[in-house]
Order: structure tokens, then C-alpha cells, then sequence
């Protein structure tokens, strides 16, 4: 089956849960819409990293499937929310496995998606993970990291209006976590747990820069401008400042 096929039965799927309600639909919508982009993103960096054949072929569905479980999540909990609901990578892998899904990929092939679903939002990738599901997985992480920052510019920059996109956190002026900022200048994950606002959040995700996998994402996100944007909505402090400084460095020198 063609990659059209499987875009059209991802399609089908998320549309089966739309209610009738404007704002639940929407919300389905936001989901499909991204899990689109980030097969884009996905070929873009298949592209830049010279990655092609079969590998490609998993890699372009693990992208396009890797957020099927936030269709049920919602339906099921009212939620896009790991902490209220379920960890929507694990409900993903459940419900690949009970779908009727195109034929003509092999059952060790949707194995290996399968894993690349379940890993794509871990904060540390497994080590033991085997080819070719540590490869597919992080191109599925590094496409999914890639849409989610655009997402959040359009969320902060007032052209989206839905505050589930940073779970919630209210706006502070000036404030944001130091144990957020240490973990970035560390060049270290930050810990959901450790955000207070929404400062916090835009200091976590430019943080993000350091966890890519590929020089090509890395270059996608700097042209795009996604880092400086993320930056463009932080205090103008000296530390931001430096820390900003720093990520551009980065970017310099990783970019491909």
C-alpha cells in the first residue's frame, strides 16, 4: 500500500472520533493536522540525512502514526494530558495493535513502528533499542520536537487560543524556575515537573535544540527561526540573554 493509503486511514481514524462538538473537533483536528507535519518533517530529515529504502519506508509511517493513541486519549479522558489520563504513546501502541491497518507491511515492520510509537516521548531513549527502531525513533522525535515548537509560537504569539497546549500554565511576567534554567544551561532535559509557569515551558522547549538527533533538524529549526521566536517570548534578563547567546553558539557549530 501507498503512503497515501496510510494518510487517508490515519485520516479515517481520527475523524471517527469527532462528536458533533466544535471545540472536542477542533481539538481532533490540532492532532491529525500535526501528526501530518510531522511526517513532513520526518521526509525532511530523511532527506537531509541521506537516510532512504525500507528504514525510510517505517520511518515515514512511524512519523505519520506516532500520535495515534491521542484520538482515543481524547474520547476516552476528555484530555490530552499524560498526568490526567494515560501515556498517549503506550494507549498509541495499544490501539495500532487492535486496528485493521493497510495491508502490505510485514508484522516485524509494525513491530518496529510500533516501538518507535512507543519511545517518541520518553525523556531518555533506550540504549538496547535495536536497528532499526533507534533510527526511526529518533527521526520520530526529532520531527515530533520540531512541530510541537511551532506550535507553541503560534500558541504564545496569540495565533492559537487553547491554553491544553501548555497544560494550563499561566503567564508570569519575569518569573520562570531556576531549576528549568540550570537544566538548560546544563545542555541537560528539563523535568515537567519542575515547571511553574509559563516561562518555565518556553525555557524547556528551546532547550529542546540540545536534544535533536540529527544536524538536519537542527538546521531546519534554525531556519525556520524556532529557537529565537521561543526566545522572543522570555524575559530580557542577562541570564536569558546568556543562555540564548549560548543556544546560538550551539546552533552555529551543530547546524548542517
Amino acid at each position: 500500500m501507498t503512503l497515501a493509503s496510510h494518510i487517508d486511514f490515519l485520516t479515517a481514524f481520527a475523524e471517527r472520533h469527532f462528536t458533533g462538538d466544535p471545540s472536542r473537533d477542533d481539538m481532533i483536528r490540532l492532532k491529525l493536522e500535526h501528526s501530518l507535519r510531522v511526517l513532513d518533517n520526518g521526509e525532511r530529515i530523511l532527506d537531509g540525512e541521506g537516510i532512504d529504502g525500507h528504514t525510510a519506508t517505517l520511518a515515514r509511517l512511524a512519523t505519520l502514526y506516532h500520535d495515534t493513541g491521542r484520538f482515543p486519549q481524547l474520547a476516552i479522558y476528555g484530555t490530552f494530558k499524560d498526568q490526567d489520563s494515560v501515556n498517549h504513546a503506550r494507549l498509541g501502541v495499544l490501539t495500532l495493535r487492535s486496528l485493521d491497518l493497510p495491508c502490505g507491511i510485514a508484522p516485524d515492520d509494525w513491530r518496529t513502528i510500533r516501538l518507535a510509537v512507543a519511545q517518541h516521548n520518553v525523556k531518555t531513549i533506550r540504549d538496547s533499542l535495536p536497528e532499526p527502531a533507534g533510527l526511526i525513533t529518533k527521526v520520530v522525535r526529532d520531527a515530533d520536537k520540531l512541530d510541537i515548537l511551532k506550535v507553541m509560537i503560534e500558541f504564545f504569539s496569540g495565533e492559537l487560543n487553547d491554553p491544553t497546549i501548555t497544560h494550563g500554565f499561566k503567564e508570569i511576567p519575569g518569573q520562570y524556575s531556576d531549576r528549568i534554567y540550570d537544566a538548560v544551561m546544563a545542555e541537560e532535559p528539563g523535568d515537567y515537573r519542575d515547571i511553574k509557569c509559563a516561562n518555565d515551558f518556553k525555557l524547556l522547549i528551546a532547550g529542546w535544540i540540545y536534544d535533536f538527533n540529527f544536524a538536519s533538524a537542527i538546521s531546519i529549526a534554525s531556519r525556520r527561526g524556532l529557537i529565537e521566536r521561543i526566545f522572543s517570548f522570555l524575559p530580557k534578563d542577562k541570564k536569558i540573554q546568556y543562555l540564548e547567546e549560548k543556544i546560538n553558539k550551539f546552533i552555529h557549530y551543530n547546524a548542517a
